[in-house]
Formats: structure tokens, C-alpha cells, sequence
């Protein structure tokens, strides 16, 4: 079963900092600070008078008692804000055969180590080949197509160079999986 969280509609104040919005609270008025999930820019989300949804945590040991988890555009589309969804939604694809190009390929272990660089994905298909995979986060968007990276980026190009060497020595297999977050996106381009 599936649960899903109580969400609180706000409106974005300022992001002081990569992991941190100030919202107010709709329904009190109350300013909160809110943990922001995904550290890229986000400039065209996070404008003036934009809403966001925010949920309730209850853990003593967080800086902060409310994570984002959505965001709304100016034209009424909704976008996540926890780029973890998009491993969770991969994972999940994967396991029930519904990537065609990866139907062939079962989950050997998850957040695998290959040198210096930690890949979200280690499959293998029946013939014991394995594939490293990288799933990727798309928020940005225009006119439908979402764009990789909203921001530039020296951990995900270092993945790539990694992923690509990993391939010319033969040692794996490699791909990239982009997870359109936001519910306008139609195709993906880098």
C-alpha cells in the first residue's frame, strides 16, 4: 500500500541557501523554513509568489520540521522537488519490465561503487552482463521538452566521463535514464 503524505499549500519567500526555502503557510500565515531535496538552481520555479507544497517531518535530529516536495508553474503544472522520486520511480520501471531497452536487465545492486564514483544502479541480464546505470532528475523545461542539467554541473559530467570510459574498457555496459519530473515534459534533450 502506498501512502502518501498530507501536503500544506505555501507560498516561496527566498531560498537562502541550495537546501533551504522560506515559505508561508497558506492556510496560518506562518512563515516555516522548509528543506529543499534538490539543490539545483531551480530559478524558474522558484520565483516570487510561487507554491509550493510542503510536507511535515517529525524528526528531532533535522535542522528543519518541513521538506518541499512540489512545486506549481505559473501555467498550472506541477513539478517534484525530491530528486530521490526519481530513483524510487527507476527502481520500481525496472522491476516491473516497463523500460523497453531495459526489460532484458534485473537489479543486482543499487547504489553500486566503481572506482572513485558511486552509480545509482548495477544490473545484469541473464547472460551475467552487467550495466552500470545513472538515473537522472529533469525539471527544466520549455515548450514541453525538458532539459539536463538545469545548471552546470561537475559531479554529472564526471559521471558521464566515467560512464563512457567505462565502456570503451569493456569492464560494463553503461546508460543514463532521464525521469521527467514535472507533468508538461514530453521529451528529454541534454
Amino acid at each position: 500500500m502506498v501512502v502518501f503524505p498530507t501536503l500544506v499549500k505555501t507560498t516561496f519567500i527566498k531560498r537562502p541557501n541550495r537546501f533551504i526555502l522560506h515559505v508561508k503557510r497558506e492556510d496560518t500565515g506562518e512563515q516555516i523554513e522548509a528543506h529543499l531535496p534538490d539543490p539545483g538552481r531551480l530559478k524558474e520555479l522558484l520565483i516570487e509568489q510561487a507554491t509550493i507544497w510542503v510536507e511535515y517531518v517529525d524528526k528531532s535530529s533535522r535542522k528543519t520540521s518541513w521538506t518541499a516536495v512540489l512545486c506549481e508553474t505559473e501555467e498550472g503544472h506541477v513539478v517534484s522537488l525530491q530528486t530521490t522520486i526519481a530513483n524510487k520511480l527507476a527502481e520500481a520501471a525496472i522491476k516491473k519490465k516497463r523500460i523497453p531497452s531495459l526489460r532484458e536487465w534485473s537489479i543486482k545492486k543499487r547504489e553500486c561503487k566503481v572506482g572513485s564514483s558511486r552509480f545509482d544502479f548495477l544490473l545484469q541480464n541473464d547472460q551475467d552482463e552487467e550495466l552500470l546505470l545513472e538515473v537522472k532528475s529533469v525539471t527544466l523545461a520549455r515548450t514541453g521538452e525538458g532539459f539536463f542539467p538545469d545548471a552546470p554541473t561537475a559531479r554529472g559530467a564526471r559521471h558521464v566521463q566515467e560512464l563512457t570510459k567505462l565502456t570503451e574498457q569493456g569492464r560494463y555496459q553503461t546508460a543514463i535514464l532521464f525521469v521527467a519530473q514535472r507533468s508538461d515534459i514530453r521529451s528529454v534533450a541534454g
